[in-house]
């Protein structure tokens, strides 16, 4: 019984090292430049929704590894540490003894060391070691545990309270339309306006740009650099609606509770809901994966459009869930009935909504995607592109579009696998798509800003007319103003140091407030 015990326990070793190694390499591979601060998040939140896709790739590319190599390892073991029979020693005279001659007495080791156990034990432990020492590697762990260790005052120091600012609007308050586009950047432009490739993959998007106000951290029309904490998509709504990054301490409340996500903070919905706005989040997903709808029912009461509501309208049924929930052609048509509901009321607007089809792997090519390309996932960005600028025509032509700010932006850097190691390896640096439609306030000023997605949140308000004393709010700066920005002050690799750091500031204020 005890030697199966023994074993068992081998078993369990040398299967939990090739679970880690085997799932830390498929999560690099499908997720690209993962950060272990997300993935802290993800696992303190909400997972429903997910793409099943993402479980049948792991269950098709993962386990089938984990289970031979375990399997092969532990026989591989067994087979060379095989145990010989132990054969009873013959008893032995004791010499010099005056016991009867017709005796025996043999000699027994009290302790024998099972030295073949011995030897399938250090093995084991040798694989884990290669599997930790991996891991540890893939994942940057030892800076991560160092940041996690270390306190950084730069937040503390230069975070501006919504509640000490002085916010005025006018009496003529503008509607905003925001739409986050998912993985969506300025790397997608033609080489001629500051993208990666010769022929641009989302033209509709870049000619916006090209006509409206789009902020650069060039000379050209490349956009916003995502900071540490605003990489994954609530990280990116939480950046660019409250000035912050989203920061996860170890020891950090779940984010999923309905009364704790990020309570110390006041975002841009709670100061337009305060000046009567009437306020909506559509996506075609789960609003609940993630976090998001924490984020939003708490940080300003938006009423929640997903896909479990289009299933509530009978727009939907349960079976037809594909992708992450129901295609961005549908969330446009969608989109299209809410606000024109929303034009028709007395009191402004914010209609906040989220694309999905862009999500990595691939993309979600839809029925209207044309294969221009080689790769799917550029098709999806072009049908994507084509979308918008159809969603942004119709919007032109409502009557409340004149007194309405429409603000499109990338949620964060595409995660797609190994679609950008060549350019990066040849120095470019990716930024996200942004463009404002509309603004209440214009400006010539728009390249070599060195601005970051966090600045969206002063912005956007700036945009709508909003006049903010000092021109800052949270760590952002107002883009459309010539004030320097963070990263104009401090430069963008210090700020990504210390934005890695851990905050006391940021726990005591933000996450733990009111608890």
């Amino acid at each position: 019984m005890k030697n199966i015990i023994k074993h068992i326990i081998m078993f369990i070793i040398i299967l939990f090292s090739f679970a880690l190694l085997f799932t830390v390499n498929w999560l690099y591979k499908t997720f690209g430049n993962l950060t272990l601060e997300e993935v802290v998040f993800q696992l303190k939140v909400p997972m429903v929704g997910t793409n099943a896709d993402f479980y049948f790739d792991y269950a098709k590319n993962v386990l089938p590894y984990i289970l031979i190599s375990t399997i092969a390892s532990f026989s591989l073991l067994c087979f060379i540490f095989k145990k010989k029979k132990y054969k009873k020693p013959k008893a032995k005279r004791m010499k010099g003894s005056h016991a009867d001659p017709g005796t025996s007495l043999v000699v027994y080791k009290k302790f024998r060391i099972d030295t073949k156990f011995l030897g399938k034990m250090i093995c084991s432990f040798a694989i884990l070691t290669i599997s930790l020492v991996y891991t540890t590697n893939r994942t940057n762990l030892t800076e991560f545990l160092k940041y996690q260790w270390s306190n950084s005052d730069l937040i503390e120091n230069e975070y501006v309270d919504v509640s000490s600012t002085n916010i005025e609007f006018s009496e003529n308050k503008r509607n905003l339309i925001y739409i986050y586009l998912e993985s969506m950047e300025a790397t997608f432009f033609s080489k001629e306006n500051g993208g990666a490739y010769d022929e641009s993959i989302i033209p509709e998007l870049e000619q916006l740009a090209v006509d409206n106000i789009s902020f650069t951290c060039s000379d050209k029309l490349a956009g916003l650099y995502s900071l540490p904490g605003t990489t994954w998509t609530t990280g990116a709504m939480t950046a660019q609606t409250t000035g912050l990054p989203l920061k996860i301490p170890i020891e950090g409340n779940s984010y999923g509770e309905y009364d704790s996500f990020l309570p110390g903070v006041t975002s841009l919905g709670q100061i337009l809901k305060d000046e009567g706005y009437k306020q909506m989040l559509m996506i075609g997903s789960n609003a609940e994966f993630g976090g998001r709808e924490h984020l939003f029912k708490q940080h300003g009461d938006y009423e929640i459009y997903d896909f479990s509501s289009a299933v509530a309208e009978e727009k939907r049924t349960k079976d037809d869930f594909v992708w992450w929930g129901y295609p961005d052609r549908d969330l446009f048509e969608y989109a299209k009935e809410k606000l024109t509901l929303l034009g028709q009321e007395e009191q402004p607007f914010n209609f906040t909504m989220l694309t999905a089809d862009t999500h990595h792997v691939d993309g979600f090519p839809c029925e209207d995607c044309e294969e221009k390309f080689d790769q799917q996932y550029f098709n999806v960005l072009a049908c994507s592109s084509k979308k918008v600028k159809e969603f942004v025509d119709w919007i032109q032509e409502q009557d409340f579009y004149e007194n309405t700010t429409i603000i499109i932006c990338g949620d964060h850097p595409s995660m797609q696998p190994e679609t950008f190691t060549q350019i990066e390896n040849e120095g470019y640096i990716r930024t996200v798509y942004n463009v404002i439609i509309n603004s209440a306030v214009e400006t010539e000023n728009t390249k070599n800003k060195n601005c970051t997605t966090i600045d969206m949140f002063p912005t956007t308000l700036a945009s709508m007319g909003v006049k903010i004393e000092g021109e800052k709010l949270g760590l952002g700066t107002n883009l459309l103003c010539d004030k320097d920005t963070l990263m104009a002050k401090y430069g963008l690799e210090y700020l990504k140091e210390e934005l890695n750091k851990n905050s006391r500031f940021y726990n005591k204020k933000f996450i733990y407030e009111n608890k």
